[in-house]
C-alpha cells in the first residue's frame, strides 16, 4: 500500500494551487464590443495583467458578418465553458448573455433565434475555434 505523508499531500496541493492560479491569469479581465473592436480596440487586458492580441484577419471577418446594429451589443472574446459527464458525452456552453448566444449562433450558421445558441457541440467547436482562433476563450467546468 502507497502511504503519503501530510507534507507531501501539501506540497501536491500547492502544486495544484498554484496551476489553478496560473490558468486563472490568462483569462480576460474584459471584453470589448464589436463596436470598440471596429473602432481599432484589436487587444484585450488578461488577468495575468498582459495584453491578448486579437487577429485582424479575425476581426475584420467578424465585423464583415456581423451587421452593424449589434456591434454595440456582442462582445469577443466568446467565452465558452467545456463540460463532460459521466456518459462521457462533451458539449460546450457559451457564457454570458443572450447577445453572446445569437454572436455564436450567427457564426455557426449564418442566422440567429430569439434566445441564440446555449450549448455547442464538439463539431460545433472545432467550426468556431478553426475560424477564430484569438477570439475565443475555454473555461473547463470543474
Amino acid at each position: 500500500m502507497l502511504s503519503i505523508d501530510s507534507k507531501q499531500v501539501k506540497t501536491i496541493e500547492k502544486k495544484f494551487l498554484d496551476e489553478i492560479k496560473n490558468l486563472r491569469s490568462l483569462w480576460p479581465k474584459e471584453q470589448i464590443s464589436l463596436e470598440e473592436l471596429n473602432k481599432g480596440k484589436k487587444s484585450i487586458l488578461l488577468f495575468s495583467d498582459d495584453y491578448h492580441i486579437f487577429d485582424e484577419n479575425e476581426t475584420n471577418n467578424i465585423i464583415q458578418l456581423i451587421p452593424p446594429y449589434f456591434w454595440k451589443f456582442m462582445k469577443v472574446p466568446i467565452l465558452l465553458k467545456y463540460n463532460r459527464d459521466d456518459e462521457g458525452r462533451s458539449w460546450y456552453n457559451v457564457m454570458g448573455d443572450t447577445w453572446q448566444k445569437r454572436f455564436v449562433e450567427i457564426l455557426l450558421r449564418g442566422n440567429y433565434t430569439i434566445y441564440g445558441i446555449e450549448e455547442i457541440n464538439p463539431e460545433e467547436f472545432i467550426k468556431l475555434i478553426k475560424k477564430y482562433k484569438s477570439l475565443i476563450f475555454v473555461s473547463i467546468n470543474a
